[in-house]
């Protein structure tokens, strides 16, 4: 019997775009699928719209409004299906996504998480840009759990697809983290699954807006949101793979640390006592970085500093040449 496939989607002021999304669904060339759409009290007529697919296999529901993650929880608990492919109320699934994975999948356990890959869209799918994410070397490729959450790549929720086990084994959404909340959820399937599968062709379309998506992350409630998740992945990364996770847990809280650098010095506090080694990842006090951060941003300001580096190096080697060979009665050129 073909396992049956739970699409959970969380709806919230997506009138302009829930109809695309509920449909890009509905195309998909595996059908033994059910669609459970959660309205989390939206202010539009978001509701009223996902009503009208209604049928046996689409399922419209509302909560008040208590954010995605409760969503998402409320979708899970009335999914009847093997396995639950979540997706945002704004985004696409490749038509063939879902049976690509679970042809994949026969090769592996259901322990296994499967993902594949995710490109940027602003109104159509005509306008795609950015790069495919992840680079993988092989069309189907898997990687170890453990080595994935170390090097972290980034991914959205919508590209995984997981099954009943795994989610029974990792319990539900935190609901009390409003960003990245999606991360928290996916650091801890990760880390009990028994392997991160990637297939290519299974694809995932991310809309996004003109107003960047980190002009919602600006305020302190968010800042706090995205410490806590950071928090519980330090504690994952803590229990699966020991030392070695250490670097990458710096890097993440130094990353965010420099997000709340002007608005929340407080906050920055917290990131730095949250490293294991922060006087040696923790160089916001280097005044240059620190000035060119606010114009170029933190990672081209580090490169120019690192380059400059190089270069006093360089000019020094080359002082240091002329000075011997003078010394020893050689011309300098």
């Amino acid at each position: 019997m073909l396992p049956l496939v739970s699409i959970v989607i969380p709806v919230y002021n997506a009138s302009l775009f829930v109809a695309e999304t509920i449909e890009s669904t509905l195309k998909q060339s595996y059908q033994n699928i059910e669609l459970i759409l959660v309205d989390d009290g939206s202010e539009d007529n978001s509701y009223e719209i996902a009503k009208q697919y209604e049928s046996p296999n689409v399922t419209v529901v509302k909560q008040a409004n208590k954010g995605a993650s409760a969503a998402r929880n409320y979708g899970i608990r009335l999914a009847k299906g093997d396995y639950v492919q979540f997706l945002d109320a704004d985004d696409f699934l490749h038509p063939q996504k879902i049976e690509y994975q679970l042809n994949t999948l026969k090769a592996y356990s259901d322990l296994h998480l499967i993902g594949g890959t995710w490109q940027r869209f602003i109104k159509n799918l005509d306008q795609l840009y950015g790069e495919v994410a992840p680079s993988t070397r092989q069309e189907v490729q898997c990687f170890n759990n453990v080595d994935w959450l170390i090097k972290r790549p980034m991914m959205i929720p919508n590209t995984w697809l997981v099954s009943k086990k795994l989610i029974n084994l990792v319990g539900p959404w935190d609901e009390q983290i409003s960003l990245n909340d999606d991360g928290e959820y996916f650091y801890r399937v990760i880390a009990a699954s028994a392997g991160v599968v990637i297939d290519r062709k299974a694809a995932t379309y991310y809309r996004s807006f003109n107003n960047s998506s980190l002009s919602s992350r600006n305020g302190r409630k968010a800042m706090l949101s995205w410490i806590q998740s950071i928090q519980s992945y330090k504690k994952i990364l803590c229990q699966v793979a020991g030392d070695k996770g250490n670097n990458s847990v710096d890097e993440f809280f130094y990353l965010l640390s420099y997000w709340c650098l002007n608005e929340f010095p407080d906050l920055v506090q917290v990131c730095k006592s949250e490293m294991y080694q922060p006087e040696k990842t923790f160089v916001l006090e280097d005044k240059l970085v620190y000035r060119l951060s606010k114009f170029v941003g933190l990672s081209k300001a580090k490169y120019f500093r690192t380059s400059l580096s190089t270069i006093k190096q360089h000019a020094l080697i080359k002082y240091l040449i002329q000075k011997i060979k003078f010394a020893i009665g050689k011309p300098a050129y």
